[in-house]
C-alpha cells in the first residue's frame, strides 16, 4: 500500500467540515484588526452520519468575546458571560424554529437540520507563521472533550495567520495536499491563511481537515442578536433611567408572537402604581416601537408563591388599546421611559375621566 493510499484511508474517518462564507469573512476581517492574537467562538451543527465515525460539522457563525478578552502577542483568552448569553439566545431561537417546522419540513434536506445548535470550537489568530495548534491549545482541547459535564466530544480549531503572498506560496507544508489551508488575499501582498484542525475522543490529537466554504444561503441562518445583547450599554441606560423614575424592572426573553426571533420583555411596576406594564421589544429595538401589555397590580395577590411570575403576569395581561399609545411618532432616539410615561399618563387620564 503506497503512502498516499495509507493517508487517504486514515483520513476517511475524519469529519467533513463546511464553513459559511460569513465565517471566513469574519476571520479575515478580524485577523487584520489586531496585531496581537485574537479570536471568536464557532457556532453550528454536528450531524451524525450513518457509516461514519465522526460527525459532519457545519459552522454557521461566530461569537466575538467582550472587552474582557486577553489579547497579547502570543496569547489569547476568551470566554465570558456575553458570549454565553449570545449562544443561549441563538440556541433558544433555533429550538423554537425546529419546533415550529417539525413535521412540516417534509424533505430529507429539511430534516437534516433538525438538530441542536452547538459550540463547535474556536478560531484564533496565531503569531508569525505558526499554523499548527500549540501545546497549550492541545492541552486545553483535551481537557474540554474529556470533560463529561461539557458534553462536547469533539472540537474544531481554525488557526489564522497573516502572510506575505510570496511566503505563503513558498511554504505549502507537510500534509497540505490532503487538507490544504484556505488562503484569502487581503490587499497588497497580504494573505490571510486559515488552517483547519480537529480533535475528538477518537482522534485524541489534533488532525488536519479540509473545510469546504459555501455561500451563506446554502446553510441555515441564525437570527439577529437581540438588542439587549448587541447593545448592552443601551440596555443599562434604559434600565437605569426606569429605576430612577421608581420602576422595578425585570427582563425576560419570551415567545410573544409565535414567530422567531424571541422578544425581549421588560416587566415594569411602581410601588404606588395601579398597573403592571409588560414592554415587548423586538430584537431590532430601537428600530421599531415596543408593544405594551397591561395588568392590574392587584393580580400579584393571585399568583402562587412558587409559580412562574412572568408567565402568570403575561396570562393575566391584555394588550394596551391603540388609543393609549403616544400620538407622537416613534424614532430610535426615543426610550422605553418616554413610552411608558406617556402610556401611564393616558391610563390615568382615562381612569379620571
Amino acid at each position: 500500500m503506497n503512502v498516499y493510499h495509507t493517508i487517504a484511508v486514515a483520513r476517511a474517518g475524519l469529519p467533513r467540515v463546511t464553513l459559511a462564507q460569513r465565517v471566513v469573512d469574519k476571520i479575515v476581517a478580524n485577523a487584520q484588526v489586531y496585531d496581537t492574537e485574537t479570536g471568536e467562538s464557532l457556532v453550528g451543527f454536528a450531524i451524525n452520519v450513518l457509516g461514519r465515525t465522526e460527525p459532519d460539522l457545519y459552522v454557521l457563525d461566530t461569537i466575538p468575546p467582550d472587552e474582557s478578552a486577553i489579547r497579547r502577542g502570543a496569547y489569547f483568552e476568551q470566554g465570558d458571560d456575553l458570549q454565553g448569553d449570545i449562544f443561549n439566545w441563538w440556541f433558544d431561537n433555533w429550538q423554537m424554529n425546529r419546533e415550529r417546522h417539525r413535521g412540516l419540513l417534509g424533505t430529507a434536506l429539511g430534516a437534516k437540520w433538525d438538530v441542536p445548535l452547538l459550540h463547535l470550537g474556536d478560531w484564533h489568530k496565531h503569531p508569525g507563521t505558526l499554523t499548527e495548534p500549540s501545546w497549550g491549545d492541545t492541552d486545553t482541547a483535551r481537557h474540554h472533550i474529556f470533560d463529561d459535564s461539557v458534553k462536547t466530544p469533539q472540537l474544531l480549531a481554525l488557526l489564522a495567520t497573516v502572510w506575505g503572498s510570496r511566503s505563503a506560496e513558498d511554504d505549502p507544508g507537510a500534509g497540505h495536499e490532503y487538507a490544504p489551508p484556505i488562503k484569502v488575499p487581503a490587499g497588497g501582498d497580504m494573505i490571510i491563511r486559515i488552517d483547519c484542525w480537529y480533535i475528538s475522543r477518537l482522534t485524541r490529537r489534533f488532525v488536519r481537515v479540509a473545510p469546504q466554504v459555501v455561500a451563506d444561503n446554502l446553510l441555515p441562518s441564525l437570527p439577529i442578536i437581540g438588542w439587549h445583547l448587541a447593545q448592552p450599554e443601551r440596555l443599562s441606560q434604559e434600565i437605569e433611567a426606569l429605576k430612577r423614575e421608581g420602576y422595578a424592572v425585570s427582563l425576560e426573553q419570551y415567545q410573544a408572537d409565535d414567530e422567531p426571533p424571541l422578544e425581549v420583555c421588560l416587566t415594569l411596576a411602581r410601588r404606588t402604581g395601579h398597573n403592571i406594564l409588560i414592554v415587548i421589544t423586538e430584537a431590532d429595538y430601537p428600530a421599531s416601537m415596543p408593544a405594551i401589555r397591561v395588568t392590574p397590580m392587584a393580580v400579584m395577590k393571585q399568583i402562587p408563591e412558587n409559580a412562574d411570575l412572568f408567565a402568570n403576569l403575561w396570562a393575566k395581561s391584555e394588550p394596551l388599546p391603540k388609543a393609549n399609545y403616544p400620538s407622537w411618532p416613534w424614532t430610535a432616539n426615543r426610550t422605553i421611559l418616554d413610552l411608558v410615561q406617556e402610556v401611564e399618563a393616558r391610563l390615568v387620564e382615562k381612569n379620571v375621566s
